[in-house]
């Protein structure tokens, strides 16, 4: 199996939705469209410890932070990403194992061992990552999300109508129960890039956020 192998600078802002619009604008003269103008699905489902030690870690401001997932881009994929994020400060390394969904399945049934069927480093990671923590399936996240890309690795994304669910045995399925997480106007914009953030993109984003935050959709899923 293939793994994706992602590390970058990442830097968060929620948005009312009028500024969300008059910064598109702007992007749109400067930026591509990644897969469609009105945007895509995302789901995840996030896995914690017993005692929650990743959403600890994120709420206490650790330096050295991680979150593991399962994420599908639409309803009965024939293939699930497997993901986990570290993160020392605002660098962040993502690994991406592309798994079955009848893997995936498994292991929202808690059965981590389908992890040991792969020769992939980060398979074994997250095995031991889950079976010592005792990890167990926390919580769905839903969104949908426009996203810019350049000719670089640099990605400008707004994501919306995020909610979440405790569905997990429809995370499949089309259509599962949800509750709202945000305000409806309000928006996530994502900044990501690896060495640099290009200076005519910072000029344009900075006329419109003043200062990243912490926003964290799964710690605002966890909290609602």
């Amino acid at each position: 199996m293939e793994v994706l192998r992602t590390l970058r600078h990442e830097f968060k802002y929620v948005m009312p939705y009028e500024d969300t619009l008059r910064l598109r604008m702007k992007l749109n003269d400067l930026l591509e469209i990644d897969r469609s103008e009105s945007g895509y699905m995302i789901r995840s489902l996030y896995f914690d410890s017993l005692d929650d030690e990743d959403y600890y870690s994120k709420q206490n401001g650790d330096i050295d932070r991680k979150k593991i997932r399962l994420r599908i881009y639409e309803a009965n994929p024939s293939k699930v990403k497997l993901e986990i994020k570290k993160k020392h400060d605002i660098h962040q390394l993502k690994e991406s194992l592309v798994i079955s969904v009848s893997d995936a399945k498994e292991l929202i049934r808690g059965n981590y061992n389908i992890l040991l069927n792969y020769e992939e480093e980060v398979a074994k990671e997250i095995y031991l990552i889950l079976t010592l923590g005792n990890y167990k399936p926390k919580v769905i996240i839903e969104y949908q999300r426009i996203a810019y890309i350049t000719g670089t690795t640099t990605r400008i994304t707004f994501d919306y109508d995020i909610k979440r669910s405790y569905d997990f045995e429809n995370y499949f399925d089309e259509f599962i129960n949800y509750v709202p997480v945000v305000l409806k106007d309000d928006i996530v914009l994502e900044v990501k890039y690896d060495r640099f953030l290009e200076p005519y993109i910072s000029d344009v984003i900075n006329n419109y956020v003043t200062r990243s935050q912490s926003v964290s959709k799964y710690i605002m899923s966890r909290n609602f």
